[in-house]
């Protein structure tokens, strides 16, 4: 054999495993690698890091390492860390409860009330713009969100942000957002070699930026521990690099309560979100020392992630593998078979999304709008609705969530924004940046936005961060990413005291694009000014015309206009009320059921 040959045998031919065994038992990592005062983020991808996020609270509990946490939200698992005073100040979008109805957090209020945590408030977007800066080694980046806001007023006056003029468009301003490098970053992948290459499956919410930000790399968790060649057969999967890892440390089921997806690949099996885990602690989080036992019983008292998951059980484990089957919704369906064959009239928020949902095809359809990105709960059901009424004109819209979830046709049983069996049913799946950054404006600027609202005012400036009082919301989520970029927004509101005001309290999402607010009485719009005036009402269970517009104007906080040909708007049909109960049967964001006679009183 010549020696070219034989070196092609012995140093070439051959593909060999990646780097170094960077295996670590997870406690042992902490241990190594976390310290106090550190900036932290909890890489928040469709997978939660939550196994490193509780054996980041074990051991820690007691102590006040006044860390500083940044992630696209916090929340949920990520609660447990407030509670015990671990976090000293959060760099999120939004802070709160998640499932299964956004809200404020009990355990948020009482850290902020007692000088415990402080909160700096960003939207989704500019918290993966902040992260992909400091990936890229650079000072700032260019942003559309934050201006008009009072979330950029405070981050202009952190030294976060700046409006400037636009060295290329005399005229026009734009915003520029500092870079954030944290300290270390927490990852959860599916699959991982030794070394530390991992896979992670779209979509990828806040995408991997803040690991590579991250100045001392990341602590990573994986379900499975694979061969390097298993990553190189999977390689457009992979999205953590061997280079920026400091130790691998295998965790099956690290992102329970949250699950993951995956698709293609017969070794890897999907499980979806524990929801029943999920309400369970919601529930413990109203009073403090039932959140403390529960944190005991759950986090503290199992000792490791191998003790939580012998808590948890192989049978609840596997109940999760088949909710994320794409057709198990039919089954679960079934359990609410009696209550959907009733045929009751549509309460007050039923109606309101119904509305709503016209509202939006009436859009799509003379505007030609051809994707649509919607806020969690009633935004997204009215955006599913319209998506049906248009294509059985024969008209097709793309629907889109801000997580990186593109193109998706919406399974029934759960209106849960991250259902995981609707993904298999996208055409795309990507990240926020994308969704919120790309597809929401860009070039063409096609997008409708639908968001909600705890309180909006008569330009259509939306609140959900902060009352007059000073007590906290949740904050930004995706929607002043949303109102700032989409061509046009719709805003619902349930209409009741206090959310219909003169002047929101808190600018969390400027009004200047949103078109129409619909509420759980009627229809505003902005008709060639920056006002909303009152252009539509709902049926009132026999009330006349004049008296349902009385009612309104006496619940709003202004001075209202009303139109000259203000319609009384058909109520819903059977079909739409019907749709409407399938996705969300539970009545999560539907309300209660209530009688004929009911729906007229709770007006």
């Amino acid at each position: 054999m010549t020696f070219w040959r034989s070196l092609i045998e012995e140093k070439i031919g051959t593909l060999h495993e990646s780097g170094e065994d960077k295996r670590l038992d997870l406690a042992e990592a902490i241990r190594r690698y976390v310290r106090p005062g550190m900036r932290l983020n909890a890489c928040s991808l469709q997978a939660r890091p939550c196994a490193a996020v509780y054996e980041l609270a074990r051991q820690f509990a007691g102590a006040r390492p006044g860390f500083e946490f940044i992630s696209s939200s916090i929340g949920g698992t990520y609660l447990v860390l407030v509670h015990l005073g671990l976090v000293r100040k959060a760099v999120v979008s939004f802070a709160g409860e998640g499932y299964p109805t956004p809200g404020p957090s009990p355990v948020i209020q009482r850290a902020l009330d007692r000088g415990e945590l402080a909160l700096e408030n960003y939207t989704m977007l500019t918290i993966s713009q902040r992260l992909l800066a400091g990936a890229m080694g650079t000072s700032f980046i260019t942003t559309r969100s934050l201006r008009g806001s009072s979330i950029g007023e405070e981050a202009a006056q952190a030294g976060n942000f700046r409006e400037v003029p636009d060295p290329f468009e005399p005229g026009r301003t734009v915003g520029l957002l500092r870079a954030y490098q944290p300290d270390l970053s927490f990852v959860h992948a599916w699959a991982a070699d030794p070394a530390g290459n991992a896979l992670c499956f779209p979509p990828l919410g806040e995408n991997v930026y803040g690991a590579l930000a991250a100045r001392e790399g990341v602590i990573l968790t994986a379900h499975r521990i694979v061969p390097t060649e298993f990553i190189r057969r999977h390689a457009h999967l992979a999205r953590i690099p061997a280079a920026v890892v400091r130790a691998v440390c295998l965790a099956p089921y690290g992102s329970h309560p949250s699950g993951n997806y995956c698709r293609g690949i017969p070794e890897l099996r999907p499980y979806g979100n524990d929801y029943a885990f999920m309400i369970d602690q919601r529930k413990a989080t109203r009073e403090e020392g039932d959140f403390e036992a529960w944190i005991q019983q759950w986090v503290l008292g199992v000792g490791s992630h191998e003790g939580y998951l012998t808590k948890l059980g192989s049978e609840r484990l596997e109940e999760l593998h088949r909710v994320a089957e794409p057709e198990s919704w039919r089954e679960d369906l079934e359990r609410f078979a009696d209550q959907l064959d009733e045929d009751r009239p549509a309460n007050p928020i039923e109606t309101m999304v119904v509305q709503a949902s016209r509202v939006a095809a009436d859009m799509i359809r003379n505007d030609g709008f051809r994707t649509v990105l919607s806020g969690v709960g009633q935004a997204t059901l009215l955006a599913w609705l319209a998506a049906h009424r248009l294509r059985q004109e024969g008209r097709e819209v793309t629907l889109m969530a801000e997580t990186g979830i593109y193109g998706h046709h919406p399974r029934p049983a759960d209106p849960f924004v991250f259902n995981y069996r609707n993904l298999p049913t996208t055409t795309m799946l990507t990240d926020i940046c994308e969704t919120l950054g790309l597809h929401t404006g860009g070039a063409t600027n096609a997008c409708l936005g639908t968001i909600g609202a705890a309180q909006v005012d008569r330009f259509g400036n939306v609140n959900s961060t902060r009352t007059a009082q000073g007590g906290f919301i949740v904050g930004s989520g995706g929607a002043n990413d949303i109102a700032t970029a989409a061509r046009a927004t719709i805003v619902v509101a349930q209409q009741r005291p206090g959310a219909f005001v003169r002047d929101v309290d808190y600018v969390t999402s400027p009004g200047e694009r949103v078109r129409a607010v619909v509420s759980t009485m009627g229809r505003f719009e902005k008709r060639g000014g920056r006002e909303l005036i009152l252009t539509g009402v709902f049926g009132f269970n026999g009330s006349g015309r004049d008296d349902a517009i009385a009612e309104i104007k006496a619940r709003c906080g202004w001075d209202l206009r009303v139109s000259d040909d203000v319609a009384e708007l058909p109520p819903p049909e059977r079909e739409e009320v019907a749709l409407l109960r399938l996705y969300d049967p539970e009545r999560f964001f539907l309300g209660k059921a209530v009688s004929a006679p009911a729906v007229a009183a709770a007006r």
